[in-house]
């Protein structure tokens, strides 16, 4: 054999060695791997559910979970890719919001977790049962339809890799995509033949009912009977037998203010300490070293730029308890000027603020026109004559300008001779436009200018041709803008502290941000230093000391508290759980304080012990700085925990029935002739509430979905309490329960509005009636309730509570 025949002989083996050790690598690695980690030694693995003989222990439900969640991801990052080729997905459940640019789903499910897992095995293990079945051909072409073909087999597997850090290949992804796609399949064949979408079909009798229960509207009298007010009546020391059943019932049960079932397993509970950085407490501090003239130098900068100006017809009040005397000058200026030489004696407050400008341009204007002293009829020359005749005389003036006007119109239209220009002047014409728009001395000044200017010679012509239009038109624009009003503006006592706040606004954000991440890294410090201690058990390496985050608060201007121990239900009354994760802060799916701290199953990874967490909290413009210090997981409390609960169930469970018969005795009476106000006990009229309503049965809170209709001053309501009110006998006293049964109410119906017939007309129009045909009334859910039951019983499904 020659050399080069034994190289390439000896580079074949190679190659075919690194095949097999990708193959081993990428297929069979990560399974081996997962059996070990799932049998190592003094690992327990227990059974969560069996169907089939099939047991589903944590590990595997746990390892499909997480492979289930990794699907998606990589889904969603290879139809990003599809799309940013120019393609898009064509499998049947991909959905893409045009508006939101955001994948809604991937054509799998879209919600991973542990339930859901053993729901998918038991479903897809049904439906290979029932005949159905993928092939990895099959899938190939699904792939292909999910990249549009702009993808290589190639560029997908390379991208699966990269994302799930090469802990998913082909294999485990088919594995993955058979079992979801055959499950859905399964399910969806299933719901086909009982529900038209999540929409059952309906009769037109249960659209009439959807109407009435939209449209009509109830008004009633309602006295609460409270069940508080019996339980001293009741047993305080029930049998043990009695206690024992009330605590198996209700030990693996959440409490539940909302529902009657009582309940005793105990929440998951964690202590926090935090630290709050208010924005509006760092502008205060910023603000503070300001000082007065570089506050008062920032409003006259924006006061220049026409900041704090008041409308014309805003009136600012002097800061004086004395009434305003009026001043007749601002109504009638002209027509009460006095002479030059005599000003007038009234305060300088008194005038507006644009008076004194106006007069001095109409000074100006009655000095220019002509060297000869002003006519008698003057004001400056006659002081005497009266306001009413000055205006008579301007009125005059202007009606002679009028028929001057006129005249002129008709030697235009005649063709006048254009040798004798002195008798229509056009400019002249400019210069009694301004007489109309000035005062009485500027007009009497303009008309005698008019008169000389008629009995100068022709040979002015060119020189009083060449300057009155453009004199007019400045004289025209001075005019106007003598009489605009100079700005007014806010005084700055007034508008001192908003411009403050403002030009500190940025310096505090900045100034609590670094106090925030000053003291986040020194929280990430410790945290990384007690991960690496870890459980304490080398004695020879001491532990980190933990800061003090209320000395660092204190001294960076943060406020600090302690809280807990609360469960995620508890948490909600405090104003850190109004706060969301810093990163989602700005989007519509921000991530809440208690949904971090606690995480939820397939979605939200829970937080660590003291891992700090940085949230906001827009509105309120506050951020929050937080670890958790302290957790408790959830558990089923043995019974000696939690007796005094279970004998305060009992007791209440007693108390309903005494509470009942109260109420029903009472609306017997009422039913009897006395009127229901009068049976009220003087020390529970709180309770009677006369004239509820009107309301509905349902209200309408977006397109297919509904709530119960709100009367707000009764108790949780519920469907139960609503169909006795609109199904009673108006004429009659009836008795019906809130929804936590807590309360029984005694009800009188004493209006139903409109009228049947007035709802029949409206029904009659299919417009109207349209929300009634897209209600459930839950037969839907109920059927496919009743097909999981049977699938239960024929695979002998059993689902266990994970252990403690």
């Amino acid at each position: 054999m020659s050399p080069l025949e034994l190289f390439r002989r000896n580079q074949k083996v190679t190659m075919t060695f690194l095949i097999l050790l990708a193959m081993f690598a990428f297929v069979v690695l990560p399974t081996v791997s997962e059996y070990m980690q799932r049998s190592g030694p003094g690992m327990t693995d227990p059974v969560l559910a069996e169907f089939n003989g099939v047991s589903l222990t944590a590990s595997r439900v746990n390892g499909f979970t997480q492979k289930h969640y990794a699907t998606v991801q990589y889904l969603r990052k290879l139809a990003e890719e599809t799309i940013r080729r120019g393609g898009t997905p064509k499998v049947p459940g991909f959905t893409f919001d045009q508006q939101s640019n955001q994948i809604q789903s991937v054509g799998i499910n879209g919600s991973p977790s542990d339930d859901m897992s053993i729901r998918t095995l038991q479903f897809a293990a049904e439906a290979q049962e029932q005949g159905f079945a993928l092939d990895d051909t099959s899938l190939d072409i699904w792939m292909e339809q999910f990249t549009d073909g702009k993808l290589s087999e190639r560029e997908m597997f390379a991208l699966l890799r990269r994302e799930t850090n090469n802990q998913m290949g082909q294999y485990q992804l088919y594995d993955m995509l058979r079992k979801q796609l055959l499950a859905n399949l399964y399910l969806r064949g299933a719901s086909a033949t009982v529900a038209r979408g999540q929409f059952p079909l309906q009769s037109p009798l249960d659209h009439w009912n959807n109407f009435l229960k939209l449209n009509q509207k109830a008004t009633i009298n309602a006295y609460g009977v409270l069940v508080d007010d019996y339980v001293a009546e009741t047993d305080a020391n029930p049998s043990e037998s009695e206690v024992v059943a009330v605590y198996e019932a209700g030990k693996d049960r959440y409490p539940n203010d909302q529902s009657p079932e009582p309940g005793f397993r105990r929440r998951e509970t964690a202590s926090f300490e935090y630290v709050l950085g208010e924005l509006q407490a760092f502008r205060d501090a910023e603000v503070a070293k300001l000082s007065e003239e570089e506050i008062k130098a920032e409003y006259e900068r924006r006061k220049a730029g026409g900041a704090f100006q008041l409308p014309a017809d805003v009136v600012i009040l002097p800061e004086t308890t004395e009434p305003e005397s009026p001043a007749p000058e601002m109504t009638e200026p002209e027509t009460t000027e006095p002479a030059e030489t005599t000003p007038p004696a009234e305060p300088a407050d008194s005038e507006p603020a644009d008076s004194a400008p106006a007069a001095e341009e109409a000074k100006e204007m009655k000095e220019e026109p002509t060297d000869e002293p002003p006519a008698e009829n003057t004001p400056a020359a006659d002081n005497s004559e009266s306001a009413e005749d000055t205006q008579a005389a301007q009125q005059e003036q202007v009606e002679a300008f009028s028929k001057e006007l006129e005249e002129a119109g008709d030697l235009d239209d005649a063709t006048p001779d254009t040798d004798d220009q002195s008798t229509i002047d056009p400019d002249h014409n400019g210069v009694r436009l301004v007489v109309m728009q000035s005062d009485v001395s500027t007009e009497t000044a303009s008309s005698q200018q008019d008169e000389e200017s008629a009995t100068e010679p022709e040979t002015t012509e060119p020189e009083t041709a060449a300057e009155p239009e453009t004199s007019a038109e400045e004289t025209a624009t001075e005019e106007m803008e003598a009489a605009e009003p100079e700005p007014r503006y806010r005084p700055f006592e007034e508008v001192r502290d908003q411009i403050a706040q403002t030009m500190v606004d940025g310096p505090a954000r900045e100034a609590r941000d670094q106090a925030i991440a000053k003291l986040r890294n020194v929280m990430r410090k410790y945290s990384r230093a007690r991960a690496i201690y870890g459980d304490g058990t080398d004695a020879t390496t001491p532990p980190p000391e933990r800061p003090n985050l209320k000395a660092l608060a204190e001294e960076l201007g943060l406020s600090y508290r302690k809280i807990g121990p609360f469960d995620p239900v508890a948490l909600a009354d405090e104003p850190i759980a109004d706060s969301v994760e810093e990163s989602t802060a700005l989007t519509q799916r921000g991530v809440p304080f208690a949904a971090m701290m606690f995480g939820v199953e397939g979605q939200v990874i829970k937080q660590e012990l003291f891992t700090p967490a940085t949230t906001v909290d827009l509105e309120s413009q506050r951020t929050y700085l937080s670890w958790k210090t302290e957790e408790k997981e959830a558990y089923t409390p043995e019974l000696d925990e939690v007796r005094d609960e279970v004998v305060a169930a009992i007791r209440f469970a007693q108390a309903r029935e005494l509470a009942k018969q109260a109420a029903e005795a009472m609306a017997e009476t009422a039913n009897g002739g006395t009127s229901l106000e009068e049976l009220v006990p003087e020390d529970r009229q709180e309770n009677y509430f006369k004239d509820l309503g009107p309301f509905s049965w349902l209200n309408m809170v977006g397109f297919g979905s509904f709530t119960i209709g709100n009367i707000r001053e009764l108790d949780s309501i519920d469907e139960d309490f609503m169909k006795t009110v609109f199904n009673a006998d108006g004429a009659k006293h009836v008795v019906a329960p809130n929804g936590p049964e807590r309360v029984y109410y005694v009800i009188k119906r004493t209006s139903l509005q409109p009228a049947t017939s007035d709802l029949r007309a409206i029904f009659s129009q299919q417009s109207e009636r349209i929300m009634a045909m897209f209600m459930s009334d839950g037969t839907a859910g109920k059927v496919q309730q009743g097909f999981f039951e049977t699938i239960d019983e024929k695979t002998g499904f059993e689902q266990y509570q994970l252990p403690q």
